[in-house]
């Protein structure tokens, strides 16, 4: 399994993602975030170990319609049944980023039923 970077057309879009997988995990960036560009790698690198049965994006903010809840970047929101369940602003400094993902990765992974991706 992948981790998608993906262009979201518009809200409807984004919305059947949601609705399409019990589980959505997605890192909000953007080009002119510093701190995004390692956030994407450290990201891929947890999801490829830990997101098995989810449904994982990257959305560049300059190309994704407004989400509520994502004002900065980068963001992590976590989306189970279509709701959002965890938002978190910043994923901490560089350093801890890492482990912060992991720690999401597997509180909400290890809950969410297997589904095709």
């Amino acid at each position: 399994m992948g981790v998608a970077n993906t262009v979201i057309n518009d809200l409807k879009e984004y919305e059947s993602i949601l609705k399409e997988h019990s589980l959505v995990i997605a890192l909000f960036t953007s080009p002119y975030c510093p701190a995004c560009m390692g956030a994407c790698q450290r990201f891929e690198r947890v999801a490829e170990k830990y997101g098995h049965g989810t449904k994982t994006m990257v959305l560049d903010t300059t190309q994704t319609p407004y989400i509520e809840g994502v004002d900065g970047t980068p963001t992590l929101v976590v989306y189970k049944n279509a709701l959002e369940v965890k938002n978190l602003k910043g994923i901490g400094e560089p350093q801890d980023q890492e482990k912060i993902l992991e720690a999401v990765f597997k509180e909400w992974v290890a809950t969410a039923p297997a589904t095709p991706v």
